[in-house]
């Protein structure tokens, strides 16, 4: 009994001890953390191999290569200082990272909410900056819609609106800038055509015509042309409101070069495939106006000669080739049917009015079988040494000297016309013979710098086409000969 009455004494009294140095460190804990604070990690600015089981401090640049299980740690770098600063809280110790044991973040649960809420509140701002300034809601859209819709104008508006300004302006210079841009307008069909319906040959075209500004008679001119282009409706307006006498008083007798040539092409564009516009050119004097140009031997009255010369070329070539389809539809056994039929009166009625408008009969009695070969006598009858340089360098595919210009359109107008006018072109031979001898030597040079290029198909022979036409019209003129 007093043995256990000692040994309990004894325990209070180590028990009683033990409260009252709870708070005493242990030996061993303390060489423990005198050994870690002897050996802590000092971080710098280049990377340090951590030692196994060595903690670091919060905030540095830690890395670990997977293949080895090496862990390397340096401080952030200074540029990075500021987002240092803010994400620090977030980053973890890697000192208690061993054997597989969790890492515990720094971050408490509270904090954690409290940054999501800000994140959160952050995407709602940006969302609500964004709808108010980038994107729209239906209602604004729709309106914007109303608009575009109001700016849209289609072609015909366009032509409407400027015939109008045309009506109320009187600066000339801003009336030739609406004629430019109409004449950009009509080349389309449907828009030519809409154009004559306003009243725009009436009273946009045909006072321009008459006009003391040399700008706007050839702006006019021009415009006109555009319209009438391949276009029969514009065709036939053009003739009702009398412009052909207009055009033809410009052709001969404006001095500006500009207004008489687009006088030309406006009258050209008028009469090709329409025989009716065609005997009106004739009945208004057009033929004497185009001869009274020959007469006059200006170099400046070149170009415009030749476009005459291909525009009444052409026009009998197509009264030539209006015949030649209604032989082809006649000795045709299959042309039995309905539509066949029509083609064919069609044709008739063509040719009918062809002989009517009498072009050709006109061109003999205006003296152009004599007029039409003078253009021949500006060529030069020798060679020097210069064109000779200048011929070889268009075979080389140099531009061409005009003066072989003025011999191709010449000839097609004379092969054209050589059934009427043989006789008047006999006292021409000696000049096609020597054109034929001049040709035949620039072909020889244009076939040998053919024959050199590996792409002769594509290659247009220029002088030999040139001397080919002087053979066939001295051939038919060599006949003309012989009859005689």
């Amino acid at each position: 009994m007093d043995k256990l009455f000692a040994i309990c004494i004894f325990i209070s009294c180590f028990c009683a001890k033990l409260n009252a140095g709870e708070d005493a460190v242990p030996p061993i804990m303390s060489e423990v953390n005198a050994k870690s604070e002897e050996h802590k990690f000092i971080p710098t600015n280049e990377w340090q191999v951590i030692p196994e089981g060595q903690g670091i401090p919060r905030g540095l640049h830690v890395r670990i290569d997977m293949q080895t299980g090496l862990k390397e740690a340096k401080l952030l770098e200074e540029e990075n200082d500021e987002t240092t600063a803010n994400t620090s809280s977030a980053l973890i110790s890697t000192g208690a990272v061993e054997d597989g044991e969790e890492v515990e973040a720094e971050l408490n649960h509270s904090e954690i909410k409290e940054a999501l809420k800000k994140i959160k509140n952050d995407a709602k701002d940006t969302s609500e900056e964004k709808t108010g300034g980038s994107f729209r809601t239906y209602d604004q859209i729709k309106e914007e819609m109303k608009q575009v819709e109001q700016s849209i104008k289609t072609e015909y508006e366009i032509v409407k609106e400027l015939v109008a300004k045309y009506k109320s302006l009187e600066d000339d210079s801003e009336r030739q800038y609406i004629l430019n841009d109409l004449e950009f307008y009509v080349h389309q069909y449907d828009n030519a055509q809409d154009f004559v319906k306003m009243g725009g040959f009436k009273d946009v075209v045909l006072p321009a015509l008459n006009s003391t500004s040399k700008d706007l008679r050839s702006s006019a001119a021009f415009l006109l042309g555009s319209a009438c282009q391949s276009n029969p409706k514009a065709q036939i307006a053009a003739i009702e409101i009398g412009s052909l006498p207009h055009l033809i008083r410009l052709v001969s007798l404006d001095l500006n070069p500009e207004v008489r040539n687009r006088a030309l092409y406006a009258i050209s564009s008028i009469v090709r495939n329409f025989p009716l516009a065609q005997k009106a050119l004739v009945q208004h004097g057009g033929m004497t106006a185009f001869a009274d140009i020959f007469l006059t031997d200006s170099a400046n009255l070149i170009k415009l000669q030749l476009k005459i010369v291909t525009l009444l070329g052409d026009i009998i070539l197509e009264k030539d080739m209006a015949a030649q389809r209604l032989r082809d539809h006649q000795t045709d056994e299959s042309s039995e049917s309905t539509s066949s039929d029509a083609e064919k009166d069609m044709l008739v009625e063509k040719l009918r009015q062809y002989e009517a408008a009498g072009v050709e009969k006109v061109l003999v009695e205006q003296s152009f079988c004599r007029l039409l070969p003078r253009l021949l006598k500006s060529i030069r009858k020798e060679d020097d040494k210069q064109t000779r340089r200048e011929d070889m360098s268009s075979v080389q595919g140099r531009p061409f000297r005009e003066e072989h210009d003025v011999v191709e359109k010449v000839l097609q107008a004379m092969l054209i016309l050589t059934r009427s006018c043989k006789t008047e072109f006999q006292s021409f031979r000696s000049q096609i013979q020597t054109l034929g001898e001049r040709y035949h030597k620039l072909k020889s040079l244009e076939e040998a710098d053919v024959s050199s290029k590996a792409d002769q198909d594509s290659i247009d022979l220029y002088y030999s086409k040139i001397h080919d036409m002087c053979q066939k019209l001295w051939a038919e003129l060599e006949l003309e000969r012989d009859e005689l």
